[in-house]
């Protein structure tokens, strides 16, 4: 996968919108359907479930690629520096989607979910994502997403 290309930019894209689209509405349908008490939380405790929601419905799905690639991409695994890095883009460009994607939920909905940390956490990821889809570089670590 090229740097920044086509296909990176159309992944993070989706994955922003699968996340804010589970922010809005999935999480919410689920919760319903799960349990009863849902629909007792107040305005603030339902945004943090659905925050929470989406942010385990990205951890699941990261974390299966990230355990993939461990497993069994050879290229990433022979040289972690600079090995090729496809499936890794893959998987930080889904991620961050979702960083994007949450950082304007928590700017917006900043009385309910707002912490300067995780402001900064998010900034700082994108930050350290860009050498993995821009440059290429560090891609075995660029896998391994810190929780948010």
């Amino acid at each position: 996968m090229p740097n920044f290309s086509t296909l990176t930019l159309c992944i993070t894209a989706t994955s922003f919108s699968i996340s804010q689209l589970l922010f809005h509405v999935g999480s919410s349908w689920f919760s319903t359907r799960l349990t009863c008490g849902f629909s007792k939380l107040s305005s603030k405790q339902r945004i943090e479930w659905n925050s929470r929601t989406v942010s385990t419905f990205h951890a699941l799905v990261v974390g299966c690629f990230c355990l993939y690639i461990l497993l069994y991409d050879d290229a990433v695994n022979a040289d972690p520096v600079w090995g090729d890095p496809y499936l890794v883009k893959l998987n930080v460009a889904i991620t961050s989607g979702y960083l994007i994607s949450d950082l304007l939920l928590i700017l917006y909905y900043w009385k309910a979910i707002g912490d300067k940390y995780f402001v900064t956490h998010h900034v700082a990821a994108l930050y350290a994502y860009y050498y993995v889809l821009g440059e290429g570089m560090l891609p075995y670590f660029g896998n391994f997403p810190t929780p948010s």
